[in-house]
């Protein structure tokens, strides 16, 4: 795509949302196609003036109302249904270079506070459109930082956006992860797996700590960026209920739940995953925790605890812990995925002796909590079992929720009892 800076005009359905703060703006929300912006010789400058900035598949726009009024500034691409992503509502702050910049140094700022608890050390830095930079999520894993891109401009510019953030948070090395699936959506062929380490060592395995508690981190070889900061809060919450409990770790991962009961004090604890190399690297964790004994079991989760042929059984277990990987990818997805929701909790439901516990989340950004909270009721009500809510979990404060902008609020979980 040439450098130019695009006039992109919204219809009467794209100007409200964008006027709101909302960061999106799909294909069928454009009132026309885009055109070559007019603008005064300075504003040029600013925008592609120095070439630090890449557009080989995006575009600097200005963003407009039906009659060519400005709403701000954004970032255009031609081939995704996600057409624009919004990036401020200021139209006399013209995209530059300096701009991202402090963009990114605003967001390490904002984490400060909370990086002061020496106890953890795995930190989310950025967190994409919550931080005005979309598709861009980067993690600080100890002495590593792991930046995942889902984004054309952030694939693009990913070399000076590591070595901004290098100069700000100072990690030993920084590993660069490309979302193939949704970069191909954004007109980006990825042949391999695109990561990349700064060292050029391989896959290399990194230590961090989550209040108090030592886990090990593959960045190359794990589900996102290798380790699952945003149940932090959560697993921690669980350590505190967890004394004297037997425990089912379902889709358990790493063993981040299963490991925090056990250092709470649980009595037993059984982990399941799909995944060898998942449980492999729990047996590691639980090995550099010296841990005490976790029985493990491979299975397809949600045929096991249909049939209610996990280890023991459903109705041994005092607490439950449900934990899927995401099942409503996209809006289309919407109705199955929620139906699996509730068939998934249904199986517990239906099982669990009296008394017991469920910790159940959805990590799913197309799924409202509103939503989730009725597959739940759907379950509820199939299983013929009183249900009811002890406590509403989410997401830590470094994967802050904008108000404008509630799809940031992918995780949801509830702590729940069955009579």
């Amino acid at each position: 795509m040439d450098q130019q800076i695009l006039e992109i005009r919204l219809s009467h359905k794209g100007i409200k949302p964008v006027r709101h703060g909302h960061p999106w703006v799909f294909r069928n929300a454009l009132a026309s196609s885009p055109a070559v912006a007019s603008l005064p010789p300075e504003v040029i400058r600013t925008v592609l003036g120095d070439g630090r900035l890449q557009w080989q598949h995006t575009a600097p726009a200005l963003v407009c109302d039906t009659t060519g009024v400005p709403l701000g500034w954004g970032i255009y691409n031609r081939t995704s249904r996600l057409a624009l992503r919004m990036i401020t509502r200021n139209p006399g702050e013209a995209i530059h270079f300096s701009l991202f910049q402090s963009l990114l140094r605003n967001a390490v700022a904002r984490r400060v506070p909370l990086r002061r608890d020496t106890s953890t050390t795995a930190w989310r830095i950025v967190f994409g459109e919550a931080d005005y930079l979309p598709g861009l999520v980067a993690d600080l894993l100890g002495s590593v930082l792991v930046i995942a891109c889902s984004s054309a401009f952030i694939w693009d510019n990913r070399q000076w956006i590591a070595a901004t953030l290098r100069e700000l948070v100072q990690p030993e090395d920084v590993v660069i992860l490309p979302d193939a699936e949704i970069l191909s959506r954004e007109g980006i062929v990825c042949t391999d797996s695109g990561s990349a380490s700064e060292n050029d060592a391989g896959a290399a395995t990194w230590q961090v700590q989550e209040h108090g508690l030592p886990w090990l981190v593959v960045p190359e070889e794990g589900q996102k960026t290798g380790y699952y900061c945003d149940q932090r809060d959560n697993r921690s919450f669980l350590r505190s209920i967890a004394a004297g409990m037997k425990v089912l770790d379902a889709f358990t991962y790493h063993g981040g739940f299963g490991l925090n009961a056990l250092a709470g004090g649980a009595q037993q604890v059984v982990c399941g995953d799909s995944s060898r190399d998942a449980l492999h690297r729990l047996e590691e964790n639980c090995s550099i925790q010296n841990a005490g004994p976790v029985e493990t079991f491979r299975a397809d989760l949600f045929e096991s605890l249909r049939r209610n042929d996990v280890p023991h059984g459903i109705e041994h277990y005092d607490i439950i812990v449900l934990d899927p990987p995401k099942l409503v990818p996209a809006r289309q997805h919407h109705e199955k995925g929620l139906r699996a929701y509730k068939d998934l909790n249904l199986s517990v439901f239906r099982s669990a002796r009296a008394g017991a516990r469920v910790l159940t989340f959805s990590c799913s950004g197309a799924v409202t909590r509103e939503d989730f909270r009725t597959a739940l009721a759907w379950a509820a009500s199939d299983s013929h079992r009183t249900v009811r809510i002890l406590a509403t979990l989410g997401q830590p404060a470094d994967h802050p929720v904008p108000l404008h902008f509630p799809e940031a609020e992918y995780l949801k979980g509830y702590l729940l009892q069955i009579d």
